[in-house]
């Protein structure tokens, strides 16, 4: 669990969510980025193996990348929220993400971390492929849908 939570995919996706989560587009960025530094406070706030001066210093670097990524990923969040296909780009962003991340994990760093980092890389991007192909055919099936009902006017 510690190696799939150090990835940068599940904190992206949390930003995603909490942008997924409001109707507003401004929202969405400021309530991604709010999240993503308190999760690197409480993150930092519980790392034991670091030392004060490393808790410090790594909480403000991430807290930085978390107030330029937070309002991006909130964004995007928010733009899943468009339905069929033009929605269907933004909300295979998180899963895309992690299958490009636990890819490159899985080919430079299976050395380090041995079985257990293969097996965590492996079964994340598995994972994700098939959220990929099951956002995939929910957006297909769902169109289909849409378009053999007659048009109520609110569309």
């Amino acid at each position: 669990m510690y190696l799939v939570v150090n990835e940068a995919w599940p904190w992206s996706a949390l930003a995603f969510c909490v942008g997924l989560a409001c109707a507003s587009r401004v929202a969405s960025a400021a309530l991604a980025a709010a999240s993503l530094v308190a999760a690197v406070v409480a993150y930092y706030a519980v790392d034991a193996h670091t030392t004060w001066g490393g808790v410090l210093s790594a909480t403000l670097a991430w807290g930085a990348v978390a107030l330029v990524a937070g309002p991006i990923l909130g964004l995007l969040g928010n733009l899943a929220r468009m339905r069929g296909l033009r929605g269907l780009t933004f909300r295979l962003v998180i899963p895309l993400l992690a299958v490009v991340e636990t890819s490159a994990r899985l080919q430079a760093e299976v050395s380090v971390q041995g079985p257990v980092g293969e097996t965590a890389w492996t079964i994340t991007r598995l994972a994700a492929v098939a959220a990929c192909l099951a956002l995939a055919a929910y957006t297909v099936l769902i169109n289909r849908r849409h378009r053999g009902r007659p048009s109520d006017g609110q569309g």
